[in-house]
Formats: C-alpha cells, structure tokens, sequence
C-alpha cells in the first residue's frame, strides 16, 4: 500500500509539471501573439526601457519613437497616476510606462507575387548601387508643373517638358540620424549647360504623389537650370512599365 501511494504520488508530480508546462508555454504564446509599438513619442525623441519600474531607475535602453515588436511580459507596477509594464525590447527586459504603448494591428498577408517596397534604410543602397539584379529606382515629381526625375545609381534621368535628358551624378550626400536611417538625400547632376539640384526628405507625414496618385514617404525639391519646382519620390522596380 506505502508503494502504491508513493507511486501514484510520483505520477501525480509528473502530471502536475507536465501540466504546468504547458500552461506556460501557451502563456508565452499568448503574449508573443499580441505586440506593442510606441505612440506619443516626437520623431526626435526616444522612450527610456528602465531596469525597474519608475523614473529614478536607471536607463538600460532607448527605443526610438518608432521602435515596435514590444511584447508585455506580465507584471505592472502602478506608481502615481503611472502604470509601469515589465517589456520585452530586441531581447533586453525592462520597464516602460504603459502611456506610450500601443498594441500593433495585425496586417493582412500580402499577395507573395507583389514586389515589396524598400523601407527609408535602402534608400541608400538605391541611390549607390541600385538592388540586386532587379534594380530599383527613385522616381521624383509632380504633375503641376510637369517634372520627373528618374535617380540611378550613377546618373539622373530628367524628364522637363519635351525633353529627356541623362545627368550623371557629380556630388551625393545623405544625412543620417542616431539610427542610421536616411533623412535627406543630396543629388547633383550636370551635363553640357544642364545642371540638376535635387532634394530628397524623408517624411512621417506622407507626401500626396500626383505622379502615382498614391501617399509615398519622400518629399523632393529640384532645381532644374534655376528653376525650383517640388514633389514627391517613391521608390519603385524597373520593368516595361518605366519609361
């Protein structure tokens, strides 16, 4: 009878650890599902990730204001009017206040056949050296006056009126912030009498592209021959659609 107790006492560990371990991983499943970005944050600002909860804890990390794929690990500590949550950040655990959270929606799958934009941080690579074999350009300009600049990784193609011009690129510099994103792309380009000045701002607030008709991230000022006119700029890949 002693062995008997012992041994169902034993299965009943076993079960009672299997069983907790499955509450735990489907804990970790449940908080891997649901991810936080930052809000309320200025574009230049940062948000502290602190090592304990309260604004005298020292500071381990800053995450950018549009840092995101922030995952809550469970505890809250309400100090003040201030609930502070225990997060997860690219790997490194603290805390930040839960005023500057926001859950992240969840975004539909994309059809696998369409091409997928670069992001602002190739931007760089665009303008250097293009990507890869299916290369990518910028395409700047506006419809009111009519102008296009075409940028390639040597030269710019200028489209003014009825002509059609190919600039190679005499001077290029990009300015960058703290997280190596580019924030202004300086191009010139000169051929003959043709000179080309030309612009390129990142913008959190969306440029109206009257070119596409879509809201693209850059906004672009060009000087052509003395003549200042804006738009905006869209990275797009080469195809029989470019002209």
């Amino acid at each position: 009878m002693v062995r008997e107790f012992k041994m169902g006492t034993f299965y009943g560990v076993i079960m009672t650890s299997i069983l907790g371990v499955l509450l735990f991983v489907f804990s970790l499943s449940v908080h891997a599902q649901q991810m936080y970005h930052i809000v309320k944050v200025k574009p230049s600002d940062t948000l502290n990730l602190r090592s304990e909860a309260g604004v005298k804890s020292d500071v381990i990390a800053k995450i950018p204001a549009n840092g995101d794929s922030i995952s809550l690990l469970g505890a809250r500590v309400t100090i003040g009017k201030t609930i502070w949550v225990n997060v997860n950040w690219r790997g490194k655990k603290g805390w930040v206040s839960l005023y500057f959270l926001q859950p992240m929606k969840i975004q539909p799958k994309k059809n696998a056949t369409k091409e997928k934009q670069p992001s602002a941080l190739t931007v760089k690579n665009i303008v250097d050296k293009g990507i890869g074999r299916n290369q990518w350009i910028l395409r700047c300009g506006n419809r009111s006056p009519f102008w296009r600049v075409d940028v390639y990784p040597k030269a710019l193609k200028v489209f003014k009126g009825k002509k059609k011009l190919l600039l190679p690129i005499t001077y290029k510099k990009q300015d960058k912030n703290k997280w190596n994103t580019a924030r202004k792309t300086h191009l010139k380009g000169a051929k003959s009498k043709d000179k080309v000045d030309l612009v390129i701002r990142y913008s959190y607030q969306r440029c109206n592209d009257t070119l596409s008709k879509q809201k693209v991230p850059y906004v672009a000022v060009v000087n052509y021959n003395g003549t200042e006119m804006k738009g905006c700029c869209r990275a797009m890949k080469l195809g029989s659609n470019i002209k």
